[in-house]
């Protein structure tokens, strides 16, 4: 038997309406969640236990701008 790892999910300041809308999707699919008033008492935070992606694959490199590669970004200082 595998077990996934979980963590909490967090959704901040958000409407009474999102906040609904988040625990019945949530919920509908079977996971753990908590709704709970903010500070600001005009909105909700949503709380959801969801499991921890196993495989982060690298970024794909066509999806990796290419400024970000060359020396102007690594070094601002070369002109």
């Amino acid at each position: 038997m595998k077990h996934s790892r979980k963590s909490w999910f967090r959704h901040e300041a958000i409407s009474t309406r999102q906040a609904n809308r988040l625990v019945k999707q949530y919920t509908e699919k079977g996971y753990h969640v908590e709704k709970s008033l903010n500070a600001d008492h005009k909105l909700w935070d949503v709380a959801v236990k969801l499991e921890e992606g196993r495989n982060n694959h690298p970024t794909p490199r066509c999806m990796i701008n290419k400024v970000w590669d060359s020396p102007l970004y690594k070094n601002p200082t070369i002109i």
